[in-house]
């Protein structure tokens, strides 16, 4: 018997196997899903954790299993992780269920924003951010989602939030460094009966082609700065005048001074048996 015979029996054998332990490895991961979706129901949250991994394990290609696994680990709010999780289910092509992912994956990445805010990150407006484009996804999907509604506008005034703090921020630091630089000049005008004149016209000539330089610098990196900054808010506006347009398209019409803060912000329960 040839080896090119023997190879075919061989893959034969192999495909053999792999059709009769398809549909009892789907069967598993279905039980181990409903089992884990029943925990996650209890708010069991850690051994529901468990049963989602192992069924991935059995099927990693598996988008609602990644979204379950995600949706566990926010409730345990390992919102790292969860975002992961939900990243690597965004593949799917089921319209509704991609549109749940977004929705979703928008409530992690708000409750991140929540969590870099509390402690100072400066990370949190990306964050915000991120999550306005997620809600903006789940609306180009079903344009008729009243929490992904709800949740773009908070998650815009957050974004709008940041910003200003950031520039006022800005503006204060850069009149710190003036009113400092305005002392250091009456410190020199003070000082100067102090020395004889021939001592005193060295040093000054030397401190002015020294604060020259500096000057030099500070106007270079000032410039190299603004450039920059202009870029950033130019793709900055960009956004905002996108996600803008699209909130107006789809805001609710009540008014949103009377709705509570994120009250739709949990992320949607497992996605049921299949």
């Amino acid at each position: 018997m040839t080896t090119a015979v023997l190879l075919l029996r061989k893959a034969l054998c192999l495909i053999t196997v792999l059709a009769l332990f398809a549909p009892i490895c789907a069967d598993e991961v279905r039980k181990l899903n409903k089992k884990a979706n029943r925990l996650y129901g209890q708010g069991k949250y850690e051994e529901a954790l468990k049963l989602y991994e192992d069924a991935l394990l059995l099927d990693p290609s598996d988008n609602k299993l990644k979204m379950n696994r995600g949706s566990t680990l926010y409730r345990l709010k390992n919102m790292e992780e969860a975002e992961n999780s939900y990243l690597g289910s965004l593949s799917q092509t089921d319209k509704n269920t991609l549109a749940d992912a977004h929705y979703n994956l928008g409530n992690i990445l708000y409750g991140q924003g929540q969590q870099f805010e509390t402690s100072g990150d400066p990370g949190a407006r990306e964050k915000y951010s991120q999550a306005v484009e997620n809600y903006i996804q789940t609306l180009k999907l079903r344009p008729n989602d009243a929490d992904a509604k709800w949740n773009l506008q908070l998650a815009h005034q957050k974004v709008d939030l940041l910003e200003n703090q950031d520039q006022d921020e800005k503006n204060d630091k850069k009149d710190e460094q003036d009113k400092n630089q305005d002392n250091k000049q009456g410190d020199k005008n003070d000082n100067r009966d102090e020395k004889n004149n021939d001592q005193q016209n060295k040093d000054d000539k030397e401190q002015q082609n020294q604060d020259k330089e500096n000057q030099d610098k500070e106007n270079q990196q000032e410039q190299n700065q603004q450039e920059q900054n202009g870029q950033e808010q130019t793709e900055q506006d960009m956004k905002k005048e996108e996600a803008e347009r699209l909130i107006e398209l789809y805001a609710d019409d009540a008014d949103t001074l009377s709705k509570p803060q994120f009250k739709r912000g949990k992320v949607r329960q497992p996605e049921k048996d299949w």
